[in-house]
């Protein structure tokens, strides 16, 4: 049955063509991953690294970032690396190419121009890109040099990796199957699935962010009577259990899935439903929050800013409603671009230009909750032992409840 994009209230809306049965798979030539944790991996000896610095100067042209991902079989790594080498090179693109034998993952930046020469470049080299979101959206040059250094955006990084997403820590877990992944979901059918719920009261839809608490603390989607689900965790790879945990509350549910350009997603939904008999029924915004945005200037139902992984920082709707909170006062700030990052995890954390000080350390919440406080931080974790001091320096923790607080640590 195909739906009509524009009918938005009752049954003849979204909610009543969520299929029941298992669809096609739209992937045919797609493999499944073995996952494995890569945080210590080095690159594959003979596909090495590439590293390419930035430009001194600023181009000329208007200026650009370039997002896409593509789950497909590649016969040939080396050829595909090659390509990418040469292209990027010669176009003076920035940012990380991630390649696998299950596709890519690619998020560079560059003046407009070159950008669209990439795109019409990928789509030549072979068939297998055909169909691939190509997420190109114009913004300002990074001036922050600090910023674009940590988002990789003083460089050209292209590697040979196992998973182009790390979906899990652990090497035990069974992969899910990519070509059972979540049905994709335009922006407007997203949009018109959640405005449908929200006119008739259904309560057999529920939203998932498959996003990170860094992410989730600045921007999320806040529908009427519809429950979303955060999972507050602080990487991707913890997801999995998180589902593990909660598989209840998603069961037999249209669980509608979002992250920010959609490859998160692709993945964890897959793993969803390979839970069997009532997670049938997932869906996933195609294009994720950007794509959203793009459709709906205003927000819609998105509130806040989407958290993204380049020198831009966030993206934001012409909403000018802020969601996150500063760790310490607990006024309204979602900036990240001071890089404030918890002393025990590094995961970053919102403390506004008010609260924040020279030594100052931060606790973000989730060590809060597993015990990691303040006063487990000794004097022995900063390095060289400082002298005893009557000062206190200042430390910036959240409460279990959310509101942020100041402890003094006693240097000793």
């Amino acid at each position: 049955m195909t739906p009509d994009p524009n009918a938005v209230d009752g049954r003849s809306g979204l909610l009543s063509y969520f299929p029941t049965h298992r669809r096609p798979s739209r992937r045919p030539h797609s493999r499944s991953f073995h996952f494995q944790n890569l945080r210590r991996r080095t690159p594959t000896p003979h596909l090495p690294v590439m590293e390419e610095k930035t430009v001194d100067t600023p181009p000329s042209e208007p200026y650009g970032v370039l997002l896409y991902y593509r789950f497909t079989s590649v016969p040939d790594l080396d050829h595909l690396l090659s390509f990418y080498r040469q292209n990027c090179d010669s176009l003076s693109l920035l940012g990380r190419v991630r390649l696998s034998a299950n596709g890519v993952n690619v998020t560079v930046g560059g003046k407009l121009s070159c950008l669209e020469k990439h795109i019409d470049a990928v789509k030549s080299f072979d068939t297998c890109f055909e169909g691939t979101d190509f997420k190109l959206a114009s913004c300002n040059y990074p001036f922050n040099d600090d910023v674009a250094r940590e988002c990789g955006f003083t460089s050209l990084s292209i590697r040979v990796v196992k998973e182009l997403v790390t979906f899990s820590s652990c090497p035990l877990l069974t992969p899910p199957d990519i070509t059972n992944a979540g049905r994709h979901l335009s922006a407007l059918e997203f949009h018109s699935a959640l405005h449908t719920s929200v006119c008739d009261g259904s309560k057999d839809i529920v939203l998932l962010d498959a996003r990170n608490l860094y992410e989730t603390r600045i921007g999320m989607f806040e529908t009427p009577g519809v429950e979303t689900l955060d999972p507050r965790i602080r990487q991707y790879s913890d997801l999995p259990s998180w589902v593990d945990d909660h598989s209840e509350q998603l069961r037999g549910k249209n669980v509608l899935m979002y992250c920010t350009g959609g490859i998160r997603c692709e993945m964890a939904s897959a793993y969803i439903k390979s839970k069997g008999a009532g997670f049938e029924n997932v869906f996933q915004l195609f294009g994720g929050i950007q794509r959203y945005l793009e459709q709906f200037p205003d927000g819609g139902y998105f509130k806040g800013k989407n958290f993204v992984f380049d020198h831009r920082i966030s993206v934001a709707s012409s909403d000018p409603k802020i969601l996150g909170a500063c760790l310490f006062c607990s006024l309204s700030f979602d900036d990240y671009s001071s890089r404030c990052r918890c002393f025990h995890c590094r995961m970053l954390v919102l403390v506004c230009s008010k609260c924040q000080t020279d030594e100052a350390i931060y606790v973000c919440e989730l060590c809060q909750r597993h015990g990691k406080s303040v006063e487990s931080i000794s004097s022995s974790d900063f390095g060289k032992p400082k002298e005893l001091t009557t000062e206190h320096e200042r430390v910036y923790c959240s409460s279990d409840a959310g509101h942020g607080k100041m402890s003094a640590l006693q240097e000793s």
